[in-house]
């Protein structure tokens, strides 16, 4: 065999190596993506339960916080009530007393 021919093989070998080299960095970066992929829809689908829960959670403190507001103005408009009632008797007289008069 000539050089021109050791030459020629080398070449022809350096192609195959570059072109093995290539379809093995493709599959290899096919397979990072793959897994890149399923990682962030793994991390969507926990953001969003966490989400769901942050909603849940916050929802629940909600209408304890409403429950205990209306509980407090129900107590309010009680003791308001009372105080008017006892009230009443007076202002019946009072208006008995201007228009009887």
């Amino acid at each position: 065999m000539s050089m021109l021919d050791d030459i020629k093989a080398a070449e022809a070998a350096a192609d195959a190596s570059k072109k093995g080299a290539v379809i093995t960095a493709r599959n290899m970066l096919r397979e990072a993506e793959d897994n890149a992929k399923q990682h962030a829809d793994e991390l969507v689908v926990q953001a969003r339960r966490a989400a769901k829960d942050t909603v849940a959670k916050a929802e629940a403190a909600a209408a304890v916080k409403a429950k205990s507001v209306i509980n407090e103005r129900t107590l309010r408009d009680r003791a308001g009530t009372l105080k008017a009632r006892e009230k009443v008797p007076a202002a019946v007289a009072y208006i008995v007393e201007k228009v009887v008069v």
